[in-house]
């Protein structure tokens, strides 16, 4: 990949994943177990990337939401492909 597309791209996923969020705080969430290697890796990207801007909780919050954007059809279609009639 050429520099300039690694550069375009890291800012387009700097835009979309370190950023605050309005997502209300995260004790007011519901706790979630992950592999202890995600949640190395999530908190490496957090403190350096994100330079301890965000917390991991609107890192994982913004991932997810770009995820339902990306795959809301998918998803939709999946839920669809299992009704009985």
């Amino acid at each position: 990949m050429k520099k300039e597309e690694l550069d375009r791209r890291t800012q387009d996923y700097k835009s979309a994943y370190i950023k605050k969020t309005d997502a209300p705080a995260a004790r007011l969430g519901k706790s979630l177990y992950i592999r202890e290697e995600h949640h190395k890796r999530i908190s490496h990207i957090v403190h350096i990337v994100g330079q301890g801007k965000i917390t991991l909780y609107e890192y994982v919050d913004n991932v997810l939401n770009e995820h339902f954007k990306e795959y809301h059809e998918e998803i939709v279609n999946s839920f669809i492909d299992k009704r009985i009639y």
